[in-house]
């Protein structure tokens, strides 16, 4: 069996120090059948812009233009355009390890259902530690983000929920916004539990930067576009707790901790 083409899809901007590092780690990978597209998202660091020459007709990258427009209108343009049966969206100053794309392709062929694969990550630079992934759940994603962007994607996933959020793509967090939709969606998300993927933190970044000082908006424009999820989420615990209180051993609970309680608002109202 032939093995599938991967597409690693890497905005760029001002990146010019860091995508040394990055390409040479998609290079240094055991999988060799991938293409890299890295979409110059309107650079305005003459340094950077300079050394996007260095990759211009090198085997197996692709190089795009585009006006500023955040990493989401870049990405969709790599994507739509790539005909790899797999995307891993990268960042220009992230690193992937040896095994990751073999390691999740495998995954992927165990099971025609799942749809991502993610593990852990090496965060490096500024900070110096192992990230632990969370187990994908669509009730927590509704409120904070599980996982990072750097992940194995089946393109089909695009292709049935749509690619990344435009409208988030320079206030940030399209990611999240992304999961949520794959989340509740027939696909599946596989963890594998090993470091997949390094990730740079420095002082300045896009989360840092972006993101953080447009979290309130972000977070009213999410909490809408997904308000009908928001409202199952809401029903199914209401019911869950309802149907909790009526059995029998919370009713007997109830009563057997009823004098602790009493003696506890006795104390505390002194």
């Amino acid at each position: 069996m032939s093995s599938p083409l991967v597409s690693f899809i890497i905005p760029y901007f001002n990146a010019g120090t860091t995508i040394q590092a990055t390409i040479d780690s998609i290079f240094n990978q055991s999988y060799k059948k991938f293409d890299i597209w890295i979409i110059n998202d309107g650079c305005t660091d003459l340094a950077s812009i300079e050394k996007l020459k260095d990759f211009e007709g090198r085997e197996k990258i692709k190089i795009l233009h585009q006006e500023n427009s955040g990493p989401s209108i870049a990405r969709n343009k790599a994507i739509l355009l790539s005909n790899a049966e797999f995307i891993i969206p990268l960042d220009a100053d992230d690193k992937i390890e040896l095994d990751t794309v073999s390691e999740s392709i495998k995954s992927m062929n165990e099971n025609p259902k799942i749809g991502i694969v993610y593990g852990n990550l090496q965060f490096f630079g500024n900070e110096n530690k192992i990230k632990i992934q969370e187990t994908f759940k669509i009730e927590k994603q509704l409120l904070w983000n599980q996982i990072a962007v750097c992940c194995l994607i089946r393109k089909s996933v695009f292709e049935e929920v749509g690619l990344y959020d435009e409208f988030l793509s320079k206030l940030g967090l399209e990611d999240w916004e992304f999961w949520i939709r794959v989340g509740s969606s027939k696909w599946e998300f596989k963890k594998i539990e090993k470091i997949q993927f390094q990730i740079r933190i420095q002082t300045s970044s896009r989360t840092v930067d972006v993101a953080n000082r447009n979290l309130v908006e972000i977070k009213k424009y999410v909490c809408q576009k997904h308000s009908f999820l928001w409202l199952e989420m809401y029903e199914n615990m209401y019911y869950q707790n309802k149907m909790t209180s009526e059995m029998p051993d919370f009713k007997i609970g109830r009563i057997v901790l009823a004098p602790y309680r009493f003696f506890k608002h006795k104390i505390l109202n002194r």
